[in-house]
């Protein structure tokens, strides 16, 4: 029984992207249920992996953290000297998105589906 409620559909409620000049930090905030909760305390955050991974379309990143009520991705930027280039990644649903830039500059994004390509500035 607790196995089968740990395979419901996990509830994304944003997403946090943070540039920066060595990598983009990708918080996915998302909520359990009671089911899963006590899942994740028993057996692990390895039971909601999946599930969590299945929002970001690709494997170009690496899971620094996934927990209880959020996931930290770490994706590569290019450095070209003078600038970084992150190429964006696309997501399976649309979410709400929070971005912030190194000089803390945040914009909203609502029902995107996509990290956005981005060239940033030294």
């Amino acid at each position: 029984m607790l196995m089968l409620a740990m395979l419901a559909l996990i509830t994304i409620s944003s997403v946090d992207v943070y540039y920066g000049y060595t990598n983009v930090t990708v918080t996915i905030n998302y909520e359990l249920n009671d089911f899963q909760k006590l899942g994740v305390f028993l057996f692990g955050a390895n039971q909601i992996k999946d599930e969590v991974l299945k929002l970001i379309n690709g494997t170009n990143f690496e899971i620094e953290k996934i927990g209880i009520n959020h996931a930290i991705l770490k994706f590569n930027v290019t450095d070209y000297g003078d600038y970084v280039y992150f190429q964006g990644a696309k997501l399976n649903q649309k979410v709400d998105m929070r971005v912030i830039f190194p000089n803390n500059v945040t914009l909203f994004l609502n029902d995107t589906d996509e990290i956005p390509i981005v060239y940033i500035f030294r």
